[in-house]
């Protein structure tokens, strides 16, 4: 009984599970854009560095107010729901501060349209911060004439706890059980 005991812990010691450290909250970015044309044809938004930040919440709360962001271009074809990316924008835009570094990919569109003087564009991502684990995060950009706002929104899900975890917590207290209650159970 002590050898089973002794490896059921061992295996309980080998099945741990990491907390992981999403990224919350939300962050916004104010700039200069054009585009190459109006949405449809392939369309190249091109973004006047730098940007400067206007406000964050949750994890984003410590960056402070303007502070300058890089923005990559990036080129979609078709308009509406139909707009689409034509290559992944890896990173979307990134900044530094104090050695943490953070960044956007956009993966993909959701929605794009383009008219003569003004965007609307979101999509989809993922957030990274330097000491947090990749967030699925979702974006807008959108403005009129020089005036652009770019928003992120980082979305985290609840976690489940692996399977074989819990069947091992449930097993060793199960085996406790029987040991401290075989000396009763035999008088």
């Amino acid at each position: 009984m002590k050898t089973i005991l002794a490896l059921l812990a061992g295996s309980l010691l080998l099945c741990h599970q990491t907390q992981a450290a999403p990224i919350t909250g939300a962050i916004e970015f104010g700039g200069s854009a054009t585009a190459s044309g109006p949405s449809g044809p392939p369309c190249t938004i091109h973004f006047l560095d730098p940007w400067h930040s206007l406000a964050g919440v949750g994890t984003y709360a410590v960056v402070p107010f303007n502070t300058a962001a890089t923005f990559h271009d990036f080129t979609f074809i078709g308009t509406g729901i139909a707009a689409m990316l034509t290559a992944p924008d890896m990173p979307a835009w990134t900044f530094t501060i104090g050695g943490i570094t953070y960044s956007f990919d956009l993966l993909a569109l959701t929605n794009g349209t383009v008219t003569p003087g003004s965007m609307a564009i979101s999509g989809t991502g993922i957030a990274h911060i330097t000491g947090f684990d990749p967030t699925p995060a979702t974006f807008a950009l959108q403005g009129a004439g020089n005036n652009f706002n770019f928003t992120l929104s980082s979305s985290t899900t609840a976690t489940i706890p692996e399977g074989s975890t819990t069947v091992l917590l449930v097993l060793g207290l199960v085996l406790v059980g029987i040991v401290t209650f075989r000396p009763k159970l035999r008088t």
